[in-house]
């Protein structure tokens, strides 16, 4: 089996999630958020999350508020990987994807059927 990656996160210096699947089909997101409104209110954060394609599930290792003066570190790593705090089971509805996915082709089909032989 290759051998799986994932990522070490460190803030501020302290170690926080070896976050990670030792699987063939998932995903892994770490993702900074900047918000600025018009209103006035803002939000930086900072989390770690992904999905277990085997399972159908979603999962979070990590999150947390960021401030000016935070430092985030990632490295890239291979196993062994913290079990994620939480999994949710996704209610993907496979009928709804099949009917946005033919709705996208007819539409497409349409659209373009002066370019298709």
């Amino acid at each position: 089996m290759e051998k799986k990656l994932g990522l070490k996160i460190e803030l501020n210096g302290s170690p926080v999630t070896n976050a990670g699947l030792d699987k063939d089909d998932y995903v892994l997101i770490a993702n900074l958020n900047f918000v600025e409104r018009k209103n006035g209110s803002k939000e930086f954060s900072f989390n770690v999350s992904g999905m277990d394609g085997e399972q159908n599930d979603h999962l979070y290792w990590y999150g947390t508020d960021l401030k000016e003066g935070d430092t985030i570190t990632m490295e890239v790593i291979e196993a062994p990987f913290d079990e994620p705090k939480t999994r949710t089971k996704s209610e993907i509805d496979k009928k709804a994807v099949l009917k946005d996915k033919l709705d996208t082709y007819y539409h497409l089909k349409e659209k373009l059927k002066d370019h298709i032989k």
